[in-house]
């Protein structure tokens, strides 16, 4: 019997870690070529790693969600024979660990183990943490001159301890990723959210009529197409809404640039089993309401059974949300950094209004827009929303 370390691999473009998301195997299983393995996330995609050899599984490198570095064992197969693969390191005894063993961690530095040593603590508190395994330099120590105690351990093990009812979900996979970049555009961006009451009535009976006359092989129409037909002829006048601001040197004092753009590549916020994913619907300036239709139908289900290349999820210019039916009065969407704006039509309702003096039932739809205040003024979203507006409540505008 031999070993065979099967490594995570260089999945290319500047990728140099991954978080396994998902294992399809556990220690002891007999696995042949090209079985699941686990599953690998980057900031690029999902990637499915499979077995190359036939073996037995005597290592997984760590638990779901965890990091792992490119190049770092994956897992270790106990194999038949000898093993000559560059991937492979031989080894003439078997794994004598066989329980999952966490990734490497960075080795500790001669000042910081003197620095652990010089922890100030009484010994009855040195005696807790090293029964809990915990380092008392990593404890924040509220003691007199920087002095750790029991409290502070108390604190500690409230933290990593759960209380009694309490269930802990980690934060994994797709949703991790959504929560960092959700953190960041809170952190970086300065927003505001501009929310217009848009008549309609109109809009809804022409599409009620197009689908009547659309031929079988055309898509059934909802009203999306017609929103997003909408944005994109206004965004012509008003380029700064689909652009991006790049605040990277902002911090050193040297600036920042917003890039604007002639296409609209707009991402369409998706909901899945998964969390929110965001295909991009690439120049939406140039689609028929039918083909606008059939692309929103093809994203929205790659998103879902997660088929979408990585260029079809990446490259937008600014980005649509919206929870049809399900959406509420108003909406306040984050925005989709580095992009600077994002649009968030809310469900379509009945309202009484009055003309002429008589009360008339309408439909009205609220349409938010959260803005980049460090690019867009409160006036220009305004003014904006107000041409979107028009088109909407008129909605042969759109096509002339």
């Amino acid at each position: 019997m031999g070993e065979y370390h099967f490594k995570l691999p260089d999945i290319g473009e500047g990728v140099v870690e991954a978080e396994i998301t998902a294992w399809h195997v556990a220690l002891g299983d007999k696995v042949s070529e090209d079985d699941p393995i686990a599953d690998a996330m980057t900031d690029k995609a999902t990637i499915e790693l499979t077995a190359p050899v036939d073996g037995i599984i005597s290592m997984v490198a760590c638990e779901e969600g965890d990091i792992l570095a490119v190049g770092a064992d994956l897992v270790i197969f106990e194999v038949e024979g000898d093993t000559s693969e560059p991937i492979n390191e031989p080894t003439k005894e078997a794994a004598k660990d066989k329980a999952p063993k966490k990734p490497p961690t960075k080795p500790v530095s001669k000042k910081e183990a003197e620095s652990t040593d010089k922890a100030l603590a009484a010994p009855a508190v040195r005696k807790r943490a090293k029964a809990l395994g915990v380092e008392l330099s990593q404890v924040t120590a509220t003691g007199k001159n920087g002095q750790v105690t029991q409290a502070d351990l108390d604190l500690l093990e409230k933290t990593f301890t759960p209380e009694e009812g309490e269930t802990r979900i980690k934060v994994i996979g797709l949703r991790r990723v959504i929560s960092q970049r959700m953190q960041e555009a809170k952190r970086h961006i300065p927003h505001f959210t501009y929310v217009e009451e848009i008549d309609v009535t109109e809009l809804e009976a022409l599409r009620k009529r197009a689908n009547e006359k659309k031929s079988e092989d055309q898509p059934k129409l909802t009203v999306l197409p017609f929103i997003i037909r909408a944005l994109a002829c206004t965004l012509e006048d008003w380029p700064q809404f689909n652009a991006r601001f790049i605040d990277e040197n902002m911090a050193s004092g040297k600036g920042g640039y917003v890039s604007q753009f002639s296409d609209l590549h707009l991402g369409i916020a998706t909901q899945t089993d998964n969390g929110l994913i965001v295909p991009v619907l690439r120049r939406a300036q140039t689609r028929s309401i039918w083909d606008l239709a059939s692309e929103i139908t093809r994203l929205a289900e790659g998103a879902r059974t997660n088929k979408l290349s990585p260029e079809e999820l990446s490259g937008a210019t600014t980005t649509l949300t919206s929870l049809g039916p399900l959406g509420g009065l108003v909406t306040t969407p984050v925005i989709n950094r580095p992009e600077v704006a994002i649009f968030g039509p809310n469900k379509i309702r009945k309202k009484l209004v009055l003309e002429d003096g008589q009360p008339i039932e309408r439909l009205v739809m609220n349409y938010s827009v959260s803005c980049d205040h460090r690019v867009i003024d409160g006036y220009d979203a305004a003014k904006m929303m107000q041409e979107m507006k028009a088109l909407l409540e008129d909605p042969t505008m759109m096509f002339l």
